[in-house]
């Protein structure tokens, strides 16, 4: 590969002007940045479905040479692979280099996790299905290779509203679809001894750089439950977004700090259950299982779809059977594609190409 120049060398505009210039794709603007990567959303005009599509780009990281970062990159969108074709998970539809950096292009849903908890309008019914649909879909990726996701937070979440797609369907709120995205970490601990996360949603034995398992991420699931039930609140006992990760107006930057979030760990991960917030004592007792320190201590993902089903078919039995119906039909649509290269051609070829321009700095 040519280093002597590289996309990490333009500016931001010349950046966002390069791949508005990338095959014609359309306006792009930096849309946000992430531990592992950059994203660019690029409109196609109201002419091309689906309007928005975006970029991601492995972002240039200190103490790492250009190959590796390519490396680490391919081997992402390598594991992501795997898990292709299935409802609750995002994937890369194509394949591509910027100036002799790997680029991969995705859907772009519009909306995550982040949002619908900020917002605070989501009704139970809806709270709860957007959980199972998580917990679906990453029970696919273990099935297909995955150990730990190990960044597990709202905005790697995307919600895609299914509603206006079809005619008929029962008035329920059961159509916001969770899409388990960013691997940019998972199975990190593995390859490259990188425990890293999140800090509000890292568990202890990421902060203690032990093995990680499944476990690991339901303890981040744990959190998600219990700030999406709150509207927003950490068990820590803070509204997140007030305080982390830039605090608003002149609140404390304390939560900005590693210190805190340790502390909260070494004392046994306590939920500060805020003043005015309640919370049924099912699920509080249930989160509480998720957020033990012990990795043993806590449910596995079947323990976990099974309580948000049995709290969601308590509230609205028809939204249970709906809920239920779709996620035998999704999960068996998705049992169907076992074989890229047979499944789908053009995109195994695109890989393929993507994969061989890499290799010398690769090892897949």
């Amino acid at each position: 590969m040519n280093e002597d120049f590289n996309f990490y060398q333009l500016d931001d505009r010349q950046k966002e002007l390069y791949l508005e210039s990338f095959h014609s794709k359309g306006t792009c603007s930096f849309l946000t940045g992430g531990m592992c990567g950059d994203i660019y959303l690029i409109d196609q005009g109201v002419n091309t479905h689906p309007r928005y599509t975006c970029i991601k780009v492995p972002k240039p990281l200190r103490n790492v040479s250009d190959a590796e970062i390519a490396n680490r990159f391919v081997r992402e969108l390598k594991l992501q692979l795997s898990f292709y074709h299935n409802k609750f998970v995002h994937w890369a539809y194509d394949f591509d280099s910027a100036y002799n950096v790997p680029i991969a292009s995705f859907r772009y849903w519009g909306n995550d996790l982040g949002n619908i908890i900020r917002t605070g309008q989501s009704s139970q019914v809806t709270k709860l299905s957007i959980m199972v649909y998580t917990c679906i879909g990453l029970r696919h990726c273990y099935s297909k290779g995955l150990v730990a996701h190990q960044d597990l937070k709202p905005s790697n979440i995307f919600i895609q509203n299914i509603k206006n797609n079809f005619v008929g369907l029962p008035d329920l709120d059961i159509y916001d679809f969770a899409i388990v995205a960013d691997f940019g970490l998972a199975n990190a601990f593995i390859d490259y001894k990188v425990y890293d996360g999140e800090r509000p949603y890292m568990s202890p034995e990421q902060w203690g750089k032990c093995e990680l398992s499944q476990a690991s991420d339901i303890f981040a699931l744990g959190v998600i439950f219990f700030e999406l039930i709150t509207d927003g609140f950490h068990p820590v006992g803070i509204k997140l977004s007030d305080f982390y990760p830039t605090p608003k107006g002149e609140n404390s930057k304390k939560w900005t700090r590693v210190a805190p979030w340790q502390k909260w760990v070494k004392e046994g991960c306590q939920i500060r259950l805020p003043t005015g917030i309640n919370i049924d004592t099912d699920s509080f007792e249930f989160i509480k299982k998720m957020l033990s320190i012990n990795p043993s201590d806590r449910p596995n993902l079947n323990e976990v779809i099974e309580f948000l089903l049995k709290q969601l078919k308590d509230i609205s039995e028809e939204s249970h059977f709906q809920l239920d119906y779709l996620i035998n039909y999704f999960d068996q649509q998705s049992s169907t594609y076992t074989n890229l290269e047979t499944d789908w051609p053009y995109l195994f070829g695109r890989w393929e190409k993507f994969r061989k321009q890499f290799e010398n700095s690769t090892s897949s």
